[in-house]
């Protein structure tokens, strides 16, 4: 059976049947820089672009990089000690359902995401990805009734 190809552009076209976002608190800190020129980011779903002045190159302590949208990074990320910075808004994640690709259309480029694999919500209904694996060993979900 081929595999079902939803377009996401926002939060709002997540079919409901994929259930309501589950809510996470991240367990970690990271770093930022400015682009060097207009960069791209290799990620497992696709390619990724940072642009001076837009965007800032978010630097996690294990190697990985990519980029966020200057204004969205003031919005929902606080300092947390000297160049570092701590996402202080919960993350929403719905997980692509199998046999689903989610076609992400991210601030910064479009995206295939597949199961296991998860599209979280930013703070305006933005569209991203996070991998399964990622997600177990960074974040740590809400209990059941928690907001």
């Amino acid at each position: 059976m081929p595999e079902q190809r939803v377009p996401i552009g926002h939060a709002n076209d997540i079919p409901p049947a994929w259930g309501a976002p589950r809510t996470a608190a991240r367990r970690f800190t990271v770093a930022i820089r400015e682009p060097r020129g207009t960069e791209t980011f290799s990620v497992a779903w696709g390619e990724l672009t940072a642009d001076p002045g837009v965007d800032w190159v978010v630097m996690l302590d294990d190697g990985t990089a990519y980029p966020i949208k200057k204004d969205l990074f003031a919005r929902t990320y606080e300092a947390a000690g000297p160049g570092r910075y701590r996402k202080v808004e919960r993350s929403r994640l719905v997980q692509v359902p199998p046999g689903t690709v989610a076609l992400l259309a991210t601030l910064e480029g479009k995206l295939e995401v597949r199961h296991p694999d998860y599209v979280a919500v930013g703070a305006q209904g933005e569209v991203y990805a996070n991998a399964a694996d990622w997600v177990r060993e960074h974040l740590t979900f809400d209990t059941v009734g928690s907001a």
